[in-house]
């Protein structure tokens, strides 16, 4: 790692976006500014001459083939976001300039909001669906084995029980913050 980087080690979840934003904020008031985020842990650049605002946005299906990706980069640079990364290729980073007294959204208006958090809600269903079918033929294949029970098939369904946990507690969470914008 070179000497000005500096790796921070937080678990980021998918429905607690804002949180994550908040937190890459408060390391950018400290003079870290954000270099190659993770699920664990994050990379970020050492300069206190600088202070930016964080945004994430959720967004699937952008690539540089379809051009896709462009268009979405220079929507937000028009904007007046710089684009710094994604992760997976669904989450992208963007930052800005900081300003004191200012708190620059991507998403301004409660509609549009509400959309992005329907879309992280969508996927997150789509994922506890997938693997609830994964699931259900991993334990088809494994419970005529009955030698294997304590060794594979219960340590690999309380895998499966924390995921579930994990992806209905993100869809719960993402449902109650669609309620609280459409009331």
């Amino acid at each position: 790692m070179k000497p000005n980087t500096e790796k921070k080690y937080r678990l980021n979840l998918s429905w607690d976006y804002e949180n994550e934003e908040k937190w890459m904020n408060e390391q950018s008031a400290r003079g870290l500014h954000l270099r190659k985020p993770g699920f664990l842990s994050s990379t970020f650049v050492r300069d206190e001459t600088v202070r930016y605002t964080y945004c994430l946005d959720y967004q699937a299906g952008l690539t540089k083939k379809n051009g896709k990706l462009q268009e979405y980069i220079e929507l937000y640079r028009d904007a007046g976001w710089e684009y710094m990364t994604s992760y997976g290729g669904i989450w992208h980073y963007f930052r800005r300039e900081w300003e004191p007294g200012e708190m620059p959204r991507l998403y301004s208006d409660r509609d549009s909001l509400a959309a992005h958090y329907k879309q992280i809600q969508r996927a997150m269903g789509l994922m506890l669906l997938l693997n609830f079918g994964l699931c259900t033929m991993n334990m088809v294949n494994l419970l005529p084995r009955s030698d294997q029970f304590w060794g594979i098939i219960i340590p690999l369904a309380v895998m499966y029980i924390f995921l579930f946990a994990l992806l209905l507690v993100g869809y719960l969470k993402m449902r109650n913050k669609i309620n609280k914008l459409t009331k």
